[in-house]
Formats: C-alpha cells, structure tokens, sequence
C-alpha cells in the first residue's frame, strides 16, 4: 500500500493530508475521480470550497487586516441579486481608486455576497476581508449605500479558519465569494515515499500525542488531527493540522 503525504503551507498554519493511494494513481499528475451520487459531489464540493477559502484568507492576510459588513438602507435595497454584485465592484473601484491616489499598495480582497428570498426583497448583505492600507473610516465612508462596520482581522490557533467559515456558511438561498487577482496561492507539496503502511498505522493510534506531531512537523504546534478508517479496503487516511512558531 503506497501512502501520500499532501502539505499545505496557508500563511502560519500548516496541514498534512496522508491517504492511500495507487501505484498508477502515483504515476499520474491527478489522482483518479471516484463516481459519487450528486448529493455526496455537492457536499464534497462544498467542503472543498470552505477549505479554498480558509486557505487563501490564512495565506494573504494578517492581523493588520480587515474585516467589512456592508448593508443596505431602504432607499438603496438592490432588487436583484445582478444589481448587488455591481454594487459591490462599484465600492470595490471606488476603494482601488483612493489607494491609487493616496500611493497605497494594490487592494487584496475576497468579498461574498449573501442573500436569501423574503416575501417582500431580496435580503441582500456584503462581507469583504480586505488588505488593511485603507483606514476603517474612509472605508466605511466610501460605502453609500446603507451601514458599513469593519474590524481589525485577529487570528487565534487555527488562523482565520472561524472567520471563513462563518461567511462561507450556507444560508437559506445564496452566497457567491469573489477574490482579486493578486492574491497569492498556499504552497502546496506531495511525497509518497515519506509515510510506510505500518508508520501511517503506528500514527492512527497516537491519540493526538502532540511531541509526536512536532517531532515529525519540526517549527509547527500541532492544533489538531483526524483519522479515518477504511474496514473494507483496510485503509487509514490521516488529517493533520498544525501552525507556525513565532518567533
């Protein structure tokens, strides 16, 4: 049994990902998709789009960084979802345009739209994360079309994990999140020479023994880890997470 090791490198924080896989699926550039029934591929897609975003937000931004709730007052209630993306890129130029004239580095952002259908509107709210070069009351001024309250990013033991998972979560109706170009992408390595069967198996039954972790991570404190177990195949696909001393 060949196993992979997958490492995620997301700003400070840090994730292994061990599976099983192949020697044909080690041959090739992608690993082979399984056919799944549509409700398990809309899961799994949601899952993998929460963790993209955790990722990229953990890889970009800091704790000199914010965090923007945008709603709108009844005079500028948008009456379609169409309308409220151009709001928003509206607010977003207007934001790039005082960065440019005040000779401020470019404007890093991911903004999500959340909405859900009433009997009367469509309910619409903005959130954004956006690079912090921008001070809190020039960019709650720049928003004319209701309330706009922004906060300084803090990061805790798993990064901003809790920060995209509130704003990737699903809500009765839709969410769309939109990131700029210049964000950077976690770096991400694979090695499927690093892990036997019987050292995967020996850590499926560490029970979270953190010196082992950090013996095997060195300069990261292990946060967390899962383990999955296969009866039927008799194989172990292990989680780890972990995030970077600071120094």
């Amino acid at each position: 049994m060949i196993y992979r090791e997958k490492k995620i490198y997301s700003g400070d924080m840090f994730e292994a990902e061990i599976y099983p896989i192949t020697i044909y699926e080690r041959n090739q550039s992608r690993r082979k998709k399984n056919k799944i029934s549509s409700k398990e591929q809309k899961n799994l897609n949601g899952k993998n789009a929460t963790k993209k975003l955790i990722r990229l937000i953990n890889t970009n931004f800091t704790n000199k960084d914010l965090f923007a709730t945008y709603t709108y007052d009844k005079e500028h209630l948008p009456n379609s979802l169409e309308q409220a993306k151009r709001d928003i890129k509206n607010h977003i130029r207007s934001i790039r345009r005082y960065l440019k004239k005040n000779n401020l580095p470019e404007l890093k952002y991911i903004a999500v739209i959340e909405h859900k259908e009433g009997k009367q509107a469509i309910r619409i709210h903005h959130h954004m994360v956006l690079s912090g070069d921008i001070d809190r009351d020039t960019l709650e001024k720049l928003w004319k079309k209701g309330r706009c309250n922004t906060h300084r990013l803090q990061s805790n033991e798993f990064g901003y994990e809790g920060l995209a998972r509130y704003i990737a979560k699903d809500p009765k109706g839709a969410k769309r999140w939109i990131p700029s170009r210049n964000l950077k992408k976690p770096k991400i390595s694979i090695n499927d020479f690093k892990y036997s069967k019987r050292k995967v198996e020996n850590i499926s039954k560490s029970q979270g023994e953190r010196e082992l972790f950090e013996s095997l991570y060195k300069g990261y404190i292990f946060r967390d880890y899962k383990v999955e177990v296969n009866d039927v195949m008799g194989t172990i696909s292990i989680y780890i997470k972990m995030q970077k001393i600071k120094k």
